[in-house]
């Protein structure tokens, strides 16, 4: 596939030149894709009979990551050519050049590289000189740069920015084809525009003629080429389309770009003789030799759950890489604080088997990176990590970098390509820009399950555990539960994805005879998915159980699986006769209270409905809360469930029913008389249930107001 860049300054004509030069080479036989890359989104306008179309900003705005189809952002137009538009922010709010780094992540991800199209056409606003609308430049995606412009000054001067921005994603090969003059019949602006051709070292490949035809064109919602092909203008277009057919050919056509300096663009505008090219290229970029001061901006929230942590909670995860947070210090400084303070306070405590590891690194970047790039820092940091011993390397990209356009993946394959060896992944988390903690996690997970190696044979006795801990840190404990419940049938782990991937690494994922989920979470089926799209393998039929009726259910399901019918059959004789005995013990301090369940995050807590009623505790409602990760889903319940249990429905229904007891994971006051317990994630199994249990009989135990404040003794 060959790629064309069409800059020009805002207005110049230059989604009306791209529109036109779509459908002549078209025609021509190629199959052609036009990209429009201005917040204005009218470049496909033309090719789709006058019609605007949904942007990719819109679309990823308001279509969640898991439900994207390439097809929803992609319209087929007259000719048979792919429209797509990257849209922008609203006026005067974001940075439009970041959204066109976002539609071409969003593109690249839903697969338009793998269309069958022979060219594809970016038209892109010129006149804005910011990193975002540099993107076209790229390598990658440029490998032949139009410039349109007229003879005005600041459409040569556009055109000269252009061909700065060319400079400074320098390939090694030329890349500019040519100008294209774009006639407004101003007196004296052609030879300006040949002054300005020379002087840069390229041409003019066409001229096009200030037409009436253009405009009629356009208010019938049509190109120039359709509807007069034999014009002058449609003459000039063709020309356009042949040097591109020629450049496809491997033609030596291309140009490097030879921008003036402003004394030499003086010249120009003055009408001046253009002095030769001074020695010190007044285009080049100052090197950003580190921050002289620090800001802190009082009164401002602090984000706990930014995309970025997401993405390191998920790497720090794999003690094999290094972590490194491209961004500012403080972000850095901050998450692993955070996450290591939470280990260490469990490992302290016996809950946990081993101290954190600290795999976290940052690049630093300061206040002159978000002028000039954080390139070098970027670089810097990759140095650093390979000093400290690490071949594998994840780099977390934080808001900064995001906004300014650094080309994290160029510099990352440049690295590689100068160590190798060396594993590099970049992870466009983008800091919070991206979205919250969990998509930072999935979007991380998502390339850590490139990793895994499908070719790897199985081998009996050995099963994956999918999502063990998730967002939590799992106990000694409970990890033992596991092991004796996969034991019983003469197995073991093979690896905890995504916990800390052991006892194995992700290569050796499918040496597992099966992988079985730890719960029925949304983020736990999201990462089955992944898991599933990369191995082919379908997870184990029944997730680990919470309760004694999924105890069961996953016993006599893991005998099936095993062939171990018998021995399935002894344990649920065994466990139904234990729970029988702690339900008998419980049952006195439970029976006849009155009880209210709601909940927002997680699995569904049927295994605490199930108990409450054996225990013969009265339900009175039990309410699932909206919850933005959880749009549009409903819960799978054996109960009635209220579904979009508002804090107005909760508030209302406590001073009505009056419970004895509200069970939540939603922090909230209650009305005098009534106990709170929080709801929380428990261990495998049934036994933990009663644990549970206890800590319910306690919380109703204890007074509402302490003895002390009331100046008596408890």
């Amino acid at each position: 596939m060959f790629q064309v860049a069409v800059y020009g300054k805002g207005g110049i004509g230059k989604s009306t030149m791209s529109a036109n030069i779509s459908v002549a080479l078209a025609r021509e036989g190629k199959k052609v894709m036009q990209i429009g890359c201005d917040p204005k989104h009218d470049s496909t306008r033309l090719l789709l009979d006058g019609q605007a179309q949904r942007t990719v900003l819109d679309y990823v705005r308001e279509v969640p990551i898991g439900k994207r189809r390439l097809e929803d952002v992609i319209v087929t137009g007259t000719s048979g050519i792919l429209c797509t538009e990257a849209g922008g922010p609203e006026p005067g709010i974001g940075c439009a050049g970041r959204g066109i780094l976002t539609t071409f992540d969003t593109l690249r991800k839903l697969g338009a590289d793998d269309l069958d199209v022979d060219v594809r056409i970016y038209d892109v606003l010129g006149d804005v000189v910011c990193g975002g609308f540099a993107v076209p430049l790229r390598s990658e995606y440029a490998d032949a740069v139009i410039l349109v412009t007229s003879g005005e000054f600041m459409a040569l001067y556009a055109a000269n920015n252009i061909m700065k921005g060319m400079m400074n994603f320098e390939t090694g090969r030329p890349r500019l084809l040519g100008i294209v003059f774009n006639s407004r019949g101003g007196e004296g602006e052609k030879e300006a525009v040949e002054r300005f051709a020379e002087a840069a070292g390229t041409e003019i490949i066409a001229e096009i003629p200030r037409d009436h035809l253009f405009a009629d064109a356009e208010a019938a919602g049509h190109t120039v080429m359709e509807l007069h092909p034999d014009s002058d203008a449609a003459s000039q277009i063709r020309r356009i389309a042949d040097r591109i057919t020629q450049a496809m050919s491997g033609d030596p056509v291309l140009r490097d770009p030879m921008p003036l300096d402003e004394k030499q663009m003086s010249d120009l505008a003055a009408g001046r003789q253009i002095r030769p090219r001074s020695e010190e290229d007044s285009s080049r970029i100052p090197t950003c030799t580190g921050c002289s001061r620090r800001t802190t901006i009082k009164g401002t929230r602090i984000m706990s759950s930014c995309a970025a942590y997401g993405a390191v909670a998920a790497y720090c995860r794999l003690e094999d890489t290094a972590v490194l947070v491209h961004g500012p210090e403080s972000c850095a400084y901050l998450m692993a604080t955070t996450r290591a303070k939470a280990i260490l306070d469990l490992y302290e405590e016996g809950l946990y088997d081993r101290p954190p590891v600290n795999n976290i690194r940052t690049t630093r970047m300061c206040d002159s990176a978000s002028i000039f790039g954080g390139g070098m820092f970027l670089r810097e940091g990759l140095e650093k990590a390979v000093e400290d011993g690490f071949d594998r390397i994840a780099v977390i990209t934080t808001c900064m970098p995001g906004i300014i356009g650094d080309d994290h993946q160029g510099i990352a394959d440049s690295f590689k390509t100068s160590h190798p060896g060396v594993s590099v992944t970049v992870v466009p988390t983008d800091g919070d820009i991206t979205g919250d903690y969990t998509d930072g996690f999935m979007m991380a997970a998502e390339l850590i399950t490139e990793r895994i190696d499908p070719s790897v044979p199985r081998e009996e006795g050995y099963v994956n555990l999918i999502a063990p801990s998730f967002f939590d840190i799992q106990s000694i404990s409970h990890r033992k539960a596991l092991d004796d419940m996969l034991s019983a049938f003469g197995l073991r782990v093979n690896c905890r994805f995504l916990d800390d991937c052991s006892p194995n690494p992700p290569e050796l994922f499918c040496r597992a005879m099966t992988d079985i989920m730890m719960s029925d979470t949304k983020g736990a089926r999201e990462l089955m998915d992944m898991v599933s799209r990369r191995t082919g393998r379908e997870p184990f039929p029944a997730v680990m159980p919470v309760g004694i009726h999924e105890y069961i259910e996953w016993i006599r399901r893991m005998g099936e699986f095993t062939g171990k019918n018998k021995e399935a059959e002894r344990e649920v004789a065994r466990a139904e006769k234990e729970y029988r005995s702690l339900v008998e013990v419980h049952r006195p301090r439970m029976e006849g209270v009155r009880v209210m369940v709601t909940w927002k995050i997680g699995a569904n807590p049927d295994w605490l409905i199930d108990t409450l009623n054996d225990l013969g505790a009265e339900i009175l409602k039990v309410g699932f809360a909206p919850s933005p990760r959880k749009a549009g889903s409903t819960p799978d319940s054996r109960y009635d469930v209220v579904t979009d249990y508002t804090d107005d429905d909760l508030a209302r229904d406590l001073e009505e029913l009056r419970p004895d007891l509200l069970i939540s994971d939603i922090i909230k006051p209650v009305p005098e008389g009534i106990s709170y317990a929080k709801l929380s994630r428990i261990g495998v199994g049934y036994r933990q249930v009663f644990e549970y249990i206890q800590y319910l009989e306690n919380t109703m135990r204890l007074p509402e107001i302490e003895g002390w404040r009331e100046g008596r003794e408890i």
